[in-house]
């Protein structure tokens, strides 16, 4: 088994590769992908930082927050504000409709979008940056559990 932060990980990959049409199944589970123009519009997807706490009450249990980061990218163009907002649309609906990961978390939210435009690369990309705050707890002894 792996840990549930993983688990987590790989069920919004699996999530955003079904239903966000507008990127054609071209998500990545890492933030280390080199996309090329080819490759957009795109979607990676990554763990960021974590807090947990331990939780007295009952067994000893670990709450766990871990943010989320799913990056969309596209071409640069005039309307590349238009194109990550509608790829935003289906990211954000998507994970919505999985809220609690498949059963492995309590809840995944919103908490932050940033968009940003980059023409440092042979062909300027736009992109969007969708962190979301999933929370979920394990056994302290087992993180490769969902409690």
């Amino acid at each position: 088994m792996a840990h549930i932060r993983q688990q987590i990980r790989e069920q919004i990959v699996s999530v955003l590769t079904t239903n966000v049409t507008l990127v054609s199944n071209r998500v990545y589970g890492t933030r280390v992908y080199s996309l090329t123009e080819a490759d957009l519009p795109a979607i990676t997807v990554y763990a960021g930082s974590e807090a947990s706490a331990l939780q007295t009450v009952g067994l000893k249990t670990s709450a766990r927050v871990v943010s989320i980061e799913v990056d969309a990218y596209v071409r640069a163009t005039t309307n590349f504000d238009n194109d990550v907002d509608a790829i935003a649309v289906q990211i954000e609906e998507a994970i919505a409709n999985d809220f609690n990961v498949n059963g492995l978390a309590k809840s995944a939210v919103l908490a932050s979008t940033e968009i940003n435009f980059s023409g440092e690369a042979e062909q300027p990309i736009g992109s969007a940056k969708l962190t979301f705050d999933v929370r979920y707890d394990t056994a302290i002894n087992d993180v490769e559990t969902a409690r």
